[in-house]
């Protein structure tokens, strides 16, 4: 008696958990095809004033992903490089479908389903700056480049200043520095491009290093004197910033 009563409520229990990982499996696949196109959508911005081929193309994909799952796609409120509480360039879109999870009651098998994306695209910054005069650009600035810890901020220094001869020196991968110096045999940063930012101990090191690596505790960077003196920096105490 106790089996007939407690047998159905597992079955149900069991089948229901089923078609709720189905549920959310198929909302993934659709919530990933929507974000990869909308990184595409903001990627390509910069170069297209108009995209009226979204709402189509994102229709296609989700369609051809899910064959079967998903049906009656209706892509509104799609709205391209409008602007919104001073930020340009937003991007917003409604997406609504429907999953047919095939339920044995078959009165309810299509689940209505609302996604959202409100982003904005890679069209750059506007500044509403006014042109340098030709006699400014004409005028000769000093320019003193100084060394600073960034993560640690506090002072800046010079050159030839013992605090910041022993720690690695961040700079840009290239085939220069890949001549100049090994790879790390802890952080293994053989597969990073040129163009990407590592670190080398210019005075001892012979090889060069990710920023996780446990060997870089802490770096410096070159910066303009000036621009360190505007974060906040003030000269070091030992070699007073020269």
């Amino acid at each position: 008696m106790e089996a007939a009563i407690i047998l159905p409520i597992f079955l149900i229990g069991v089948l229901t958990f089923a078609y709720l990982i189905k549920l959310v499996t198929v909302q993934e696949a659709v919530m990933h095809a929507f974000t990869d196109e909308a990184k595409r959508l903001s990627a390509e911005a910069s170069f297209y004033p108009i995209d009226p081929f979204f709402k189509s193309r994102l229709a296609n994909r989700i369609y051809g992903e899910n064959p079967i799952d998903v049906k009656n796609i209706d892509i509104d409120n799609y709205q391209y490089l409008y602007n919104i509480s001073g930020a340009a360039g937003m991007i917003s879109v409604d997406l609504n479908y429907q999953v047919d999870i095939r339920l044995p009651i078959t009165f309810y098998n299509d689940l209505p389903i609302y996604e959202k994306l409100v982003f904005r695209g890679f069209i750059g910054a506007e500044e509403d700056w006014e042109p340098m005069p030709f006699e400014d650009m004409e005028k000769e600035t000093d320019s003193q480049l100084v060394w600073i810890f960034p993560r640690a901020g506090g002072r800046y220094h010079g050159e030839d200043c013992t605090y910041i001869s022993a720690d690695p020196r961040e700079m840009l991968l290239s085939g220069k520095v890949r001549s100049q110096y090994k790879p790390c045999s802890i952080c293994k940063p053989s597969e990073i491009k040129n163009g990407n930012f590592v670190y080398c101990f210019i005075k001892s090191g012979e090889v060069y290093h990710r920023g996780s690596c446990p060997v870089v505790d802490r770096y410096v960077i070159s910066i303009e004197k000036e621009e360190a003196i505007e974060r906040g920096y003030t000269p070091c105490l030992k070699c007073g910033g020269n």
